[in-house]
């Protein structure tokens, strides 16, 4: 009987972390849903091969245009508290607040030369990170005015899952 009990406990704990774990378009935005936040056409997204590591998955998709790329990276946790960690520890540089964000959003800084528009917030368990890869500036006086307006817009996205 406490053997029944307990492999009923056992059973009833894997699913309750199975269930709690979401599933998640590695590619979940369209390129026209993109083309109206950024103003620039996409082509469809590319996935990346999913990399399963203990409890968390991670996945990517890439988005190119002419100019610059978007890449959304996405890792999945049991947990939110999980995925809340992993933006305190893995985005480096500096974490800047979005103000009355809802998700706790923040845009990445402080990377010199390396500082992409990103925009990363955890949400249902899941670490997001939104990033333009590339040249993304017409001319290097412009750069940080362009990352400001290209982060506000990567923000403005719809959130995922």
């Amino acid at each position: 009987m406490q053997h029944t009990a307990l492999l009923t406990a056992l059973l009833l704990a894997a699913t309750r972390l199975h269930a709690q774990a979401a599933t998640v378009d590695p590619c979940p935005f369209t390129p026209a849903e993109l083309k109206a936040a950024i103003g620039v056409t996409f082509q469809a997204g590319v996935a990346g091969q999913p990399i399963k590591a203990g409890s968390l998955t991670m996945q990517s998709c890439q988005y190119s245009s002419s100019r610059y790329s978007v890449r959304v990276g996405t890792t999945i946790y049991a947990q939110q508290a999980d995925a809340l960690q992993h933006l305190k520890v893995m985005l480096a540089g500096t974490k800047v607040p979005i103000p009355n964000d809802p998700d706790g959003a923040v845009f990445q800084e402080g990377q010199g030369d390396n500082t992409d528009p990103v925009v990363a917030y955890a949400r249902k368990a899941v670490a997001v990170e939104i990033r333009i890869l590339g040249i993304f500036y017409d001319d290097p006086s412009s750069r940080m005015a362009t990352l400001r307006t290209l982060r506000e817009k990567l923000a403005k996205l719809r959130r995922i899952p």
